[in-house]
């Protein structure tokens, strides 16, 4: 009797499980709608748009004319600095972040966690031309007008402005790291700084490089760096406002050279984003013990 009893529960649970799954399948196709129709409309569309203007040639030409920005030194200087400051970027923010975000997320005090995070997440509600001034007007007071448009000071700013991008996916990664994980390497005799290279940073790798990878893409993109920080940021331009100067709707050719730009930066910083992704995991997948995922 009882196998019995047994029985028909199974068969009624095994129903009850495939009659839920549609349901549920339903539930997340209708959740993910919103998100398509984002997609769709402000991503995929204004995509489709820019490769448009690129390779449509304009009335009365030929060939492509707007891809003859490519072949001059000058863009191609540009958009070297812009990968040159933008790495040096990111990695001070990541240099800085990561200490700030392990002490944080360690950190038994809640009223210290709270007063930590403010100190970060406060700057961001500020808008963002504002600070730019601000630390211009401060270190204007500080130093000579002429030393400050120099590369210096524009990863100076830019450490500033996206420091917030570098600490905040470190510290959602650390803040759930076991406790049970640090205490097994002391107890293997690991010193503090053992522990720090061996157990907390490939603990936190993945973390690490979408911080780095988020604060290099706002740096080397950035407009306001040359154009509002610097006093005279014309000589050290970066690829974000080369881009800015050819934003013109109203001529035709201005906005075909706009787009041209934008994917011939989007084509090199995407590869430079793959690189930094794609070597940790072939190192860690070749190294015995890796764990990368």
């Amino acid at each position: 009797m009882e196998i019995r009893q047994r029985k028909m529960e199974f068969m009624k649970n095994k129903f009850t499980k495939k009659k839920k799954l549609p349901t549920m399948s339903k539930l997340q196709a209708s959740l993910s709608i919103p998100y398509i129709i984002f997609s769709l409309v402000f991503i995929l569309l204004p995509m489709t748009l820019i490769f448009i203007y690129a390779f449509k040639p304009l009335e009365g030409q030929t060939n492509l004319e707007n891809w003859e920005i490519i072949k001059k030194p000058l863009t191609w200087n540009i958009i070297a600095r812009s990968i040159y400051i933008g790495l040096i970027a990111a990695f001070v923010s990541v240099l800085i972040g990561f200490p700030y975000a392990f002490i944080v997320s360690r950190s038994k005090s809640k009223i210290f966690k709270t007063l930590a995070l403010s100190l970060i997440l406060s700057p961001m509600l500020i808008f963002t031309i504002s600070k730019a001034l601000a630390v211009r007007g401060l270190f204007e007071a500080m130093f000579d007008k002429n030393a400050l448009n120099s590369k210096w000071f524009m990863v100076v700013g830019m450490v500033y402005l996206f420091l917030p991008f570098s600490i905040l996916p470190i510290y959602s990664v650390l803040k759930d790291m076991p406790n049970n994980i640090l205490e097994a390497s002391q107890d293997l005799g690991y010193s503090k700084f053992k522990t720090m290279m061996k157990v907390v940073l490939p603990y936190s790798l993945k973390a690490i490089l979408s911080a780095f990878g988020m604060v290099f893409m706002l740096s080397s993109t950035s407009i306001i760096i040359s154009d509002k920080l610097l006093p005279d940021g014309s000589q050290l331009q970066l690829i974000g406002n080369l881009i800015n100067q050819f934003a013109n709707p109203a001529n035709p050719y201005d906005l075909a050279t706009a787009s041209t730009l934008v994917i011939i930066t989007l084509l090199i910083l995407l590869a430079l984003y793959a690189i930094i992704y794609g070597i940790p995991y072939l190192i860690n997948k070749y190294k015995q013990g890796g764990n990368y995922e």
